[in-house]
C-alpha cells in the first residue's frame, strides 16, 4: 500500500505508522518479519499494529498456527471511510437517535425548534414527578430570547398544572435578567408562568458559571445537556450515568444557599403592579 504525505496527514498517521504499512504491503508479514524490516521493537510493534487494526488499515489472519498481517485494500478503505463520512452527513438531520446498548440511548437535537423537545419531555412527565436542573443566568437569557416565548410559557404552565417538582440550581439574578431582555407585557406573562411552582431551589454564586450558556436537566433516567445559543442538545438515557450525576447534583445543592424563587417572582410581580 502506497501512502503519500497528504494521505498520511489526512489519516493522522505517524512516520512509524507509514513505515509499518509499507513493510507489510511488500510481502507476507509475520511479527518477526515486520520488526526486521522496520527496526521497530516487537513490544512497540504489537501496540502499533493493534492501533492500525482498529482504524481498519490492517488485519491479521492465521495460517498453520502462525499469525500474519496484511494491509487493507484501497477498495476496503474506500468502503470504510465512505460509511464514516456518510455518518457525518447524517448530522444534517435535526434528530439522531443512537442505541448504544439495551441500557443506553443517546439522542442528538439540532436547532432550537427541536431542542425544545427537552422541555416537552419534562412537561410530559407523570403527575407530581420530580426533575432536576442547573440553569445559569446566561443560559436562561438564551432560552427566552432564542425560542418562541409563548411556547416556553405554555410548557411552564403545563409543568405547574401537573404539580411537577423541580429541584434547581440557578442564579438568583437570572430572574431579573430574563425579564429585562423581554417586552414588559411578555416578561410579566413569563414570570406568572413560573410562579407558584413546586420548587426546591438553591442559588449559584454570582461569579460562578456566570458566562455559561448551557444548562442541564435530569429526569426519568435521562440527562439532557442543552445549549440554546448554539442550538443543540444531547440526551443520554442511562440509569448509571443518571445516578452518578444526580448524586453530584445533590452534593452541590447541599453546599449552596437555599433560594425561594416563588417569593422572588411574587415580589417582581408586585413591582410590576400585576398582582
Amino acid at each position: 500500500m502506497y501512502i503519500g504525505t497528504k494521505a498520511a496527514a489526512l489519516l493522522g498517521l505517524t512516520p512509524s505508522d507509514v513505515t509499518i504499512l509499507k513493510a507489510i504491503s511488500s510481502k507476507e508479514s509475520a511479527i518477526p518479519d515486520i520488526a526486521s524490516r522496520t527496526g521497530v521493537p516487537r513490544t512497540s510493534l504489537y501496540y502499533m499494529l493493534s492501533t492500525l487494526e482498529r482504524r481498519s488499515l490492517v488485519s491479521n489472519y492465521e495460517r498453520r498456527g502462525k499469525k500474519y498481517w496484511k494491509t487493507s485494500s484501497v477498495e476496503e478503505l474506500r468502503t470504510r471511510y465512505t460509511s464514516l463520512f456518510n455518518g457525518f452527513d447524517s448530522l444534517k438531520d435535526d434528530r439522531i437517535v443512537k442505541e448504544m446498548s439495551r441500557e443506553t440511548t443517546v439522542t442528538f437535537y439540532r436547532g432550537n425548534s427541536n431542542v425544545i423537545n427537552v422541555l416537552r419531555e419534562i412537561s410530559d412527565l407523570p403527575l407530581k414527578s420530580r426533575f432536576y436542573g442547573i440553569q445559569p443566568e446566561a443560559s436562561i437569557i438564551q432560552a427566552v430570547t432564542r425560542n418562541d416565548i409563548k411556547e416556553i410559557i405554555r410548557f411552564n404552565r403545563k409543568i405547574n398544572s401537573k404539580k411537577l417538582i423541580v429541584e434547581g440550581i440557578i442564579h438568583e439574578k437570572g430572574t431579573d435578567s430574563m425579564i429585562k431582555v423581554l417586552p414588559t407585557r411578555i416578561g410579566i406573562e413569563l414570570l406568572k408562568s413560573f410562579s407558584n411552582r413546586s420548587a426546591d431551589t438553591v442559588k449559584l454564586p454570582d461569579n460562578y458559571l456566570n458566562k455559561t450558556k448551557s444548562e442541564i436537566y435530569l429526569y426519568n433516567n435521562k440527562i439532557a445537556i442543552v445549549n440554546w445559543s448554539e442550538e443543540f442538545a444531547v440526551i443520554i438515557q442511562n440509569k448509571d450515568v443518571f445516578d452518578l450525576l444526580k448524586e453530584m447534583f445533590n452534593s452541590t445543592k447541599y453546599l449552596l444557599e437555599r433560594y425561594d424563587q416563588n417569593e422572588k417572582i411574587a415580589r417582581k410581580l408586585v413591582d410590576f403592579g400585576s398582582v
